[in-house]
């Protein structure tokens, strides 16, 4: 309903900004949770009421005296009790509506600027494993929700090659494994040597002052740029990215921008920005003893000081990423330079940050109006303090602007576990969901996850389908599988732990990814049986309502009502961070389209008016509810 929504803005503006203090901005909609409230709503009454100290009711008369007869899209407009401002949709203006933006594209790229979306950044040392999808899943997302809603979007994945745990896997192989640079190079499956790799190389740090010292020494030759450890910490980082970029396109997750940590600290990013934080007394060192030696921000939110740089002139995490954020924003006055580094199979490429070798590319990358970083919700602190910042540096439009996504962790059913092949105690089996953890060793890697939903995927289609032949058999299941873990890891809401099952994602019925597929699949198999050419949807004109008997009248409203709000509900997930609401919006239509169609056949349906009107809203439905699956990543498979 956004085309509506923008238009009764405007026009509410124009009306009453000589009565009221009254900014564009304080014109909000929403959704009213009961149909019979009205099907768009606002509370700006009670907005002005409590800026200029009035009654709500008062204030709402006012603004419906302003506005009368300005309102043909409505049959009526009304004031409800505590100042909302309810609107009812005239029924043929919204068929007319709809059948006319039938085929959408998505909107046009707005002029005003990009949002950078970053996501994924897994730790280049391992292969990747099932918590790591829900980051992608959801950052994929919201870059193709903004996208959707005209937004200039710029997807950047942050590559930390040079952190604690790039050690841990180069200690493992150059001094427990005893290989060298060459015998590295020539290891099969990186990403999948490096899980085991990292597991065990934990169990012997654990607890033994020297062998952490030993890896201590590693990291400070990494960083120092010292052979061996250097050059294989260099080709490992680029060696995993790569499979996880693999892994990423086969569940059509893309990106435009790889930034490299070790990039970061090479062009001194954070000694533009140190310079920044000491000049305006943000960044000073520390009088507290146990901190003697560093350079430290106060976080006034907790009140305590955090590291940024440690007394041996190393920086911390958060400091390399304040530098990075500063630069998505324009405001270190420095840049990369850019590579060229993994090319997709539509040939869209992926450039990789670069410090002495590739392009300058000025004004490619970066340059954002708005940052959103999806990164769990145990980075809070760690962003918040970053949103301080860019605040206290006097870029408080950009403070507003920073947006962390955050989200809880994933773990997985004790069902789950076992089927995984990993070990449950009888304890663990009284729980409702086990924790992942690469680091001592229980957890799924992502490929072998995506596997195993592809294989159980195609045992339930083969078994509805034997006389498929095995390239179409395995095309679905990969679908099904994909769409079953797409829909899994945004259905629920960002504050819950959410526990994987197999079966609980699988399932064809229920709140699901192949529910909502098969609801479409089922659709397109009504329009082949109608036939290949159906033409465009007839004029509504042509259309008559009231060949339908008043229940199927109301759900036919009821559906494409609806429908028409999908832009608000993408805006609204989006505003409120609530991409489960975009789940719960698809799940809801498709009932209600199963329901409608159960009760009210299309192709044995022998009166040419109704039939007509069921075949308008099937092709409408498809349209958009097509959208919808995009944007939450789930492919249509051709049959189920």
């Amino acid at each position: 309903m956004k085309f509506i929504q923008e238009k009764f803005r405007e026009r509410l503006y124009q009306a009453i900004r000589d009565d009221f203090a009254l900014e564009r901005g304080d014109i909000i909609f929403t959704l009213p949770p009961d149909r019979r409230l009205g099907d768009l709503s606002t509370t700006l009454p009670f907005i002005l009421a409590k800026k200029a100290h009035l009654n709500p009711t008062s204030v709402g008369e006012r603004i419906l005296a302003r506005i009368a007869g300005q309102w043909p899209e409505c049959s009526r407009v009304e004031l409800a009790r505590g100042g909302f401002l309810n609107f009812f949709i005239d029924r043929r203006f919204l068929l007319s509506h709809l059948i006319a933006v039938s085929a959408p594209a998505a909107a046009p790229p707005s002029p005003s600027g990009k949002a950078i979306v970053e996501h994924t950044s897994i730790n280049p040392n391992k292969a990747a494993h099932i918590g790591h999808l829900r980051n992608a899943c959801l950052g994929d997302m919201l870059a193709r929700a903004l996208s959707f809603l005209g937004q200039t979007v710029e997807v950047q994945n942050y590559i930390d090659d040079t952190g604690i745990q790039m050690a841990d896997v180069v200690w493992g192989l150059l001094h427990h494994r005893r290989l060298d640079l060459a015998a590295i190079r020539e290891m099969p499956h990186v990403a999948a040597t490096l899980w085991d790799l990292y597991a065990e190389v934990n169990t012997l740090f654990a607890g033994d002052p020297a062998l952490e010292e030993a890896r201590t020494r590693v990291h400070q030759r990494i960083e120092a740029k010292q052979e061996p450890e250097y050059s294989v910490s260099r080709f490992l980082s680029l060696a995993v990215l790569r499979d996880h970029l693999d892994l990423m396109a086969e569940l059509d997750i893309r990106y435009d921008l790889l930034v490299r940590e070790s990039d970061i600290i090479e062009l001194d990013f954070f000694k533009q920005a140190e310079a920044l934080l000491k000049e305006r007394g943000i960044l000073y060192p520390s009088a507290d003893p146990e901190k003697s030696g560093c350079w430290v921000i106060r976080y006034r939110r907790e009140d305590i000081e955090k590291i940024i740089v440690r007394s041996n002139g190393t920086i911390t995490y958060v400091g390399k990423d304040i530098a990075y954020q500063l630069w998505k924003f324009d405001l270190l006055g420095r840049d990369f330079r850019y590579t060229p580094f993994y090319t997709y199979g539509e040939g869209k490429t992926i450039f990789l940050s670069e410090t002495t070798t590739g392009e300058t590319l000025p004004g490619r990358f970066g340059r954002a109006e708005r940052v959103f970083n999806v990164i769990d919700v145990r980075q809070s602190y760690l962003q918040n303090l970053i949103g301080q910042v860019l605040a206290d540096l006097g870029h408080s439009l950009q403070s507003r602007s920073y947006v962390h996504f955050a989200y809880e962790m994933v773990a997985l059913t004790p069902r789950c576990v076992r089927e995984l092949g990993l070990r449950v105690t009888p304890e663990e089996e009284t729980k409702v969901y086990l924790e992942v953890s690469g680091r001592k060793g229980r957890a799924v890697k992502a490929d072998d996850l995506l596997a195993m939903l592809i294989d159980k995927s195609r045992q339930e289609v083969a078994a509805r389908h034997p006389e498929l032949e095995a390239e179409a058999l395995a095309a679905i299941a990969r679908a099904i599988a994909v769409g079953a873990l797409r829909y899994f890891m945004i259905k629920f809401n960002l504050n819950s732990v959410i526990a994987f099952d197999f079966h609980d994602a699988l399932n064809f019925e229920g709140d699901t990814g192949p529910y909502l597929q098969y609801t479409l699949v089922r659709l397109n198999s009504i329009l082949r049986k109608l036939g290949s050419d159906l033409g465009p949807l007839p004029a509504p004109a042509d259309l008559d309502p009231s060949a339908l008997e008043a229940t199927e009248l109301e759900n036919f409203w009821d559906i494409l009502l609806n429908l028409s709000g999908l832009e608000l509900q993408v805006e609204l997930a989006v505003s409120g961070s609530d991409p489960a609401a975009l789940a719960s919006t698809a799940y809801s239509l498709c009932q209600k389209f199963n329901h409608y169609y159960h009760r009210y056949p299309v192709i044995a349906e022998k009166n040419a008016a109704r039939q007509n009107l069921r075949l308008a809203l099937i092709r409408i439905f498809k349209e958009r509810m097509g959208i919808l699956l995009h944007i939450m990543g789930i492919p249509i498979p051709e049959r189920m």
